[in-house]
């Protein structure tokens, strides 16, 4: 009993004598957040680090990934549709050196009975100049690529819908009831048309990602967005925005650090886009 004893007052004694060592106020303790911020009377007193800007801003008006939108499409294909009849309205009153149509004839005969003339006619080589083969039909091409492209469909579906467009909405639709369908426009306008589609939605990104601006002017990027993309274009300025996938960013930022000892703690900033 007497070693028992004695073990429980060593054990007490050691007790005592640690809890005093620990309380000593000759041992420096690491100062409280509340203590560090009434000592920093300055920006100046703050490690630069702390000040650092994130890595990278994430602007989403800079963001252009659109979302697959079927309405979307829809809304573009009918403001075509407007279009292409308005453009037969412009072709029908512009110069026969322009159109190659014979006007005469077509009054003569009337739009029905001309159409299905030409559609069993076609497909045939045309006479159209330079310009109209190989400037306005790739260009018209891209367009049809584009409403698809930015209302979130693939490339290949957007190819399909070039096609579709061109061939059985335009040659043997609309334009059948003046002219013979052309086999350059036949070909030309999807092919070519989609490849400049493509590289219509590579610009379009880059010059939204630089908030619309083509060397620091947005009139200059604007007008080159609507010229490349003018229903969707359209739909935004109307108010049925472009919808874009979700999307995380995130980058390595700074969030604290300690001013006595330079040590830093560092998370990452995440973004994430609905």
């Amino acid at each position: 009993m007497g070693k028992i004893s004695t073990l429980l007052l060593g054990f007490f004694i050691f007790l005592n004598v640690t809890k005093v060592i620990g309380q000593n106020d000759s041992i420096p303790a690491t100062p409280k957040l509340e203590v560090v911020k009434d000592t920093l009377t300055s920006l100046e007193d703050v490690p630069q680090i702390i000040q650092f800007e994130p890595l990278t801003r994430i602007d989403s008006s800079r963001i252009y990934n659109p979302q697959r939108d079927p309405k979307r499409l829809w809304y573009n294909t009918g403001m075509y549709a407007v279009t292409a009849l308005g453009a037969f309205g412009l072709l029908w009153i512009a110069p026969e050196s322009i159109s190659k149509w014979d006007k005469e004839e077509i009054k003569e005969e009337g739009l029905l009975k001309k159409w299905k003339e030409n559609v069993k006619a076609g497909p045939v080589i045309d006479e159209d100049d330079f310009v109209m083969n190989y400037i306005i039909h790739p260009w018209a091409g891209g367009v049809y690529y584009m409403s698809a492209r930015g209302s979130g469909y693939k490339p290949w579906e957007c190819v399909t819908y070039s096609f579709l467009m061109s061939t059985f909405f335009w040659e043997y639709g609309v334009e059948a009831f003046a002219e013979i369908p052309s086999i350059q426009d036949l070909i030309i306008t999807p092919v070519i048309g989609s490849a400049a589609g493509e590289a219509f939605f590579i610009a379009k990104r880059s010059i939204i990602k630089n908030d619309r601006k083509i060397l620091k002017s947005k009139a200059l990027g604007n007008t080159t967005l609507f010229i490349m993309d003018p229903f969707n274009e359209l739909l935004d300025i109307f108010g049925y925005k472009t919808k874009n996938k979700i999307e995380a960013y995130s980058n390595l930022v700074p969030l604290s650090s300690n001013p006595y000892s330079r040590q830093f703690t560092y998370g990452f900033h995440v973004v994430i886009k609905f």
